[in-house]
């Protein structure tokens, strides 16, 4: 499987911010322009990531390889 490093990076990014977020008890960016934004450079669903999250069930993201 061929993991494309942009999607990996962004995917961080995504993993990142949700993690400081939820820290900081403030998860107002999550459903924004720029959220939306990084879900898809991450090729993620922005919705199915925000329900995750509104959830409570982040802690089961996890980093996989995406195919190119």
């Amino acid at each position: 499987m061929i993991v494309d490093p942009e999607r990996a990076l962004w995917a961080t990014v995504l993993e990142v911010a949700l993690s400081d977020a939820q820290h900081r008890g403030d998860t107002s960016w999550i459903g924004t322009k720029d959220f939306r934004e990084v879900c898809y450079l991450a090729g993620l669903d922005p919705e199915a990531v925000a329900d995750r999250v509104r959830a409570g069930r982040t802690a089961r993201f996890k980093k996989r390889p995406v195919a190119a």
